[in-house]
């Protein structure tokens, strides 16, 4: 092997190697990246669960309030108003 090959050779191969080290540690940062992007996706998922508890919680309340003066008296200090919807008619 003439000189000029082997340089060509080695310098290849060091390439190959330093493309090598940088796939990896990219790689690790995009798992790190992804971890970082499940957890914040966990926590919406549980902010929405929350929502919809309450949501839940504050129909009932008003279910509630309809029979208790009291129930009514929290919900309203706590800004909520409750109204009577009107009974449906039927269509004929």
């Amino acid at each position: 092997m003439k000189a000029p090959q082997f340089y060509t050779t080695l310098a290849l191969g060091t390439l190959c190697l330093i493309l090598s080290i940088t796939s990896i540690v990219l790689g690790k940062n995009n798992n790190n990246l992804q971890r970082q992007v499940q957890i914040q996706q966990e926590e919406i998922n549980r902010g929405n669960q929350s929502l919809q508890i309450r949501q839940n919680l504050l129909k009932d309340l008003a279910e509630i309030s309809l029979k208790n003066e009291k129930i009514k008296l929290i919900l309203s200090n706590n800004g909520y108003t409750v109204n009577v919807a009107p009974a449906p008619t039927p269509a004929k």
